[in-house]
């Protein structure tokens, strides 16, 4: 409720409104306006003599209403694909709160140490040793090890290296994405990124199982990715397209906004589907 009252009092959302995709919604609603009064003249039901002074006004202002109605702040977009059978969702939410496999973007040295401020308390991978790790890390850093073991090469590994992490009924991919520096800062490149993703891909194909995929915005906080939100999400279903092409791993991506994130960087899901089906389809 809160993000949908900020929205609504958001430069954003009412920069969208009035955009030229909204100005084309209201102008489509008062076409059908103007039609349904047109219809009624035809038959004699009201007739143009019964008009008001300012009915052209009035008639704009509804479908400036209507416009708005339709265009009410939402918490999530869906595009289907059903000729390859499979759906790729936005959604604002908490990405823990999201079922299904998850991706938790981590470096290529799989540094997991957050006590040792290694690695950020407030990054993803900071925020999930947080949750499913409490005061226990280093189980967590066991399982890594265990899984980094059976790759057969060391490190640092390969960017789309991914290893499952199992924890509280729910799995876990991390996915080496960016490079630690000396002073223990995260960095990453787009074409880092696609390689992050389509080792991803890959290996969700070969070992995972085919349920939801909930992937976050990754490259654009601590990554230091110079692009904008609206074009990561572009960048990650586009390549989710084409690697399903390739060979369906999973019947549905979805691709999580965190709610502080749509709040502070004006994020509108309207804008967003508008920017994917011109990109996919």
């Amino acid at each position: 409720m809160k993000y949908i009252l900020n929205s609504i009092l958001s430069k954003a959302y009412w920069r969208y409104i009035f955009s030229l995709d909204g100005l084309k919604s209201i102008l489509a609603i008062f076409g059908i306006i103007w039609l349904i009064i047109e219809t009624l003249d035809f038959f004699q039901v009201y007739t143009r003599d019964k008009y008001g002074a300012y009915a052209f006004f009035i008639f704009i202002v509804i479908s400036i209403l209507i416009s708005i109605l339709l265009k009410r702040p939402i918490k999530s977009i869906s595009i289907p694909f059903p000729e390859l059978d499979f759906i790729i969702e936005v959604r604002i939410a908490d990405l823990f709160d999201i079922s299904g496999a998850t991706m938790i973007s981590t470096n290529t040295v799989f540094e997991a140490d957050v006590a040792g401020n290694k690695i950020a308390v407030d990054s993803l991978q900071g925020q999930f040793t947080a949750k499913y790790f409490t005061g226990n890390q280093i189980e967590l850093i066991k399982k890594i090890n265990e899984e980094l073991q059976q790759l057969g090469s060391t490190s640092p590994f390969p960017f789309g290296t991914t290893i499952p992490i199992h924890t509280h009924g729910k799995t876990f991919y991390f996915t080496a994405m960016a490079e630690l520096g000396e002073g223990g800062n995260a960095s990453s490149s787009i074409s880092e990124i696609q390689s992050a993703l389509n080792g991803l891909w890959n290996y969700v194909r070969k070992k995972g199982e085919l349920i939801e995929l909930a992937v976050p915005i990754i490259g654009t906080g601590r990554g230091r990715v110079k692009i904008s939100r609206k074009k990561m999400i572009a960048l990650i279903a586009e390549s989710f397209m084409k690697a399903t092409i390739q060979g369906k791993f999973s019947d549905k991506l979805i691709i999580a906004i965190r709610p502080e994130d749509a709040q502070n960087f004006g994020i509108n899901l309207y804008d967003i589907k508008d920017h994917l089906n011109h990109v996919l389809k």
